[in-house]
């Protein structure tokens, strides 16, 4: 009887359901920031410091009034309930009070990154999207954002008005701060109105943001998310980090991933009432190295409770002897997370989170791991967070058993209801019962647990970005000198982390070599003063010269037989 019940336990198939409610409150996220701005004006939301150690802050008093003055504004200028407004650009105050602002007036921000200089990834998404009406930006150091918006609309200086766009719909072009570069160009501050022009009502399911997705399977997709979504995450965060959303208001956070991520996004600070602490852009620092020490320098000087943290940066972080403070907990995402992160236990931390989430899904599972509780040398499981439900299935669809892997699939509460303007995408990736397919190999341990092992797709997870080879391979293709390229990853073990590499076939004669393709690309990156990072996430780390690529049966390049011949190399 009894190998007859141990049988059966092993038999049992890799599905899990989550047996928590979420504690969120079913509200806006614009009545969080009313109820903060009245009830505790002088508290500090949002802290800020730039590459030069810059302190620059907002209280919530003042946030909430500019935010209402700026909504206002907007709608005196045509912004509508409904409409689509670009937002883009590092983590400031200015950021987060166009967000709200543009919140207040009921339409809906669209977040974008300046990933390249030419802007075309940000026309394809405001058009595909639809209905932009206006654009909010952050000049960048240097006025370098300002040079890509210029690239997107013909504007009139003097008030932002759009002259002429391949964007459909877009009228206005408004910085989040002034430009240096043109003294008397419309600032968000410029537009506000303090008048007795009357905001509409906001309901909890209204959209509260358009979110771009990773890019892991092509051209980012783009997500809507309700304000009720964003409040049920911040709770999932509270959750985590060990605090309880009805009594420890005040909660001082850092976490230096950007706004317009999901795992950045500011809405756990907003649900507690709490200081978010965070970098104005990490990417303008050029190195593991410097990053690390520059947040250890903040750290220090803000003394946050909790933190959140992607991998690579974590273990680097706490692995260093001059580290020297101690959160009360911690949250780490990213990628799979491993057994070492343990070893702060007690001196970095008194309890540490594993995260795994997606902009599709939302925060999907995680467990808290407290520093009084022995572990051992496994990979760190998880437990579905409220509201979902996971399955582990192969490739016929059918569930596996109980530690075996295969794909993970994850139902949502609230559901993901598919990509924005998408059908064809959503088809592929949502099916008619509501399972989001992750493309992540994961299985459901013995104890119940679910461990993330890996991408199914080759997509490298690089400081916490997912970056397709083929983003980075149009990239070295644009040089005359290349006739062919194959991008794939080698992990560094000392931050767990994936390192670009690439195979280059030359044209006949060419001299091209590993710097002066480097230098190119770069250029081509238009990577900045204030996003010198991304070099480390884009810009291939070892080039390999070949003859020729290997290929498959169907005659395509054989990336895993790519990466074996050049591994000797590299």
């Amino acid at each position: 009887e009894q190998n007859i019940n141990e049988q059966m336990d092993m038999d049992i198939c890799s599905y899990l359901r989550s047996e928590r409610i979420s504690a969120a409150p079913y509200t806006t996220l614009t009545k969080l920031l009313e109820k903060w701005g009245t009830i505790q004006p002088d508290r500090e939301a949002i802290v800020c410091y730039s590459h030069d150690g810059t302190r620059t802050s907002i209280t919530y008093g003042k946030f909430y009034n500019d935010a209402v003055k700026l909504a206002k504004g907007l709608i005196c200028i045509g912004v509508k309930g409904g409409d689509y407004v670009g937002i883009g650009g590092n983590n400031t105050p200015e950021w987060m009070v166009g967000t709200y602002g543009v919140l207040f007036a009921k339409a809906r921000p669209v977040y974008f990154p300046f990933h390249d200089k030419s802007g075309d990834g940000i026309k394809r998404t405001l058009t595909k999207v639809g209905g932009c009406k206006a654009i909010l930006f952050d000049p960048g150091l240097g006025d370098s954002h300002w040079e890509v918006m210029q690239r997107i609309a013909q504007v009139d200086q003097s008030t932002g008005g759009v002259l002429q766009s391949d964007i459909p719909a877009l009228k206005w072009l408004i910085a989040l701060s002034p430009i240096r570069s043109h003294e008397g160009f419309p600032t968000i501050a410029s537009i506000f109105c303090d008048d007795n022009t009357e905001l509409p009502e906001i309901d909890p399911e209204d959209i509260a943001a358009v979110l771009q997705t990773s890019g892991s399977t092509g051209f980012p997709k783009v997500v809507e998310k309700t304000h009720y979504e964003f409040v049920k995450y911040g709770d999932d965060y509270a959750f985590l980090l060990d605090v309880d959303i009805k009594k420890d208001s005040g909660t001082s956070y850092y976490n230096d991933r950007p706004f317009f991520w999901l795992g950045g996004y500011p809405g756990f600070v907003m649900v507690v009432g709490g200081t978010r602490v965070t970098q104005k852009t990490m990417l303008a620092l050029s190195s593991y190295s410097e990053i690390v020490q520059f947040t250890k320098t903040i750290i220090h000087k803000e003394k946050p409770d909790c933190g959140f943290f992607v991998v690579p940066f974590y273990l680097e972080m706490t692995g260093s002897e001059d580290f020297l403070w101690k959160f009360r907990s911690v949250i780490v995402s990213g990628q799979p997370i491993p057994p070492i992160c343990f070893e702060g236990k007690g001196k970095v931390y008194d309890a540490f989170s594993a995260l795994y989430g997606s902009t599709e899904a939302g925060m999907i599972a995680g467990k808290i791991y407290r520093s009084s509780e022995p572990r051992g040398d496994e990979i760190m499981g998880m437990l579905p967070l409220a509201g979902m439900e996971l399955k582990v299935v192969e490739k016929d669809g059918f569930v596996v058993p109980r530690g075996s892997k295969g794909e993970l699939y994850i139902r949502s509460s609230p559901p993901f209801k598919g990509y924005l303007n998408d059908p064809e995408k959503t088809a592929i990736f949502l099916d008619s019962s509501g399972w989001y397919k992750a493309d992540d190999f994961c299985k459901i341990n013995s104890a119940g647990h679910l461990e993330v092992l890996g991408r199914v797709s080759d997509v490298m997870q690089i400081s916490g970005n997912k970056i397709t080879p083929s983003f980075i391979e149009a990239y070295v293709k644009r040089h005359p000198d290349v006739m062919e390229v194959v991008v794939f990853a080698i992990k560094d073990q000392s931050h767990a982390d994936d390192v670009p590499c690439a195979a280059v076939v030359r044209v006949d004669g060419s001299t091209l070599t590993e710097e002066s393709l480097r230098e190119f690309i770069k250029r081509e990156l238009n990577i900045t003063e204030d996003a010198k990072f991304t070099e480390n996430v884009y810009v291939p780390r070892h080039i390999v010269f070949l003859n020729d690529l290997p290929r498959t049966s169907t005659g395509k390049s054989d990336r895993k037989a790519v990466k074996n011949m050049c591994l000797p190399k590299t």
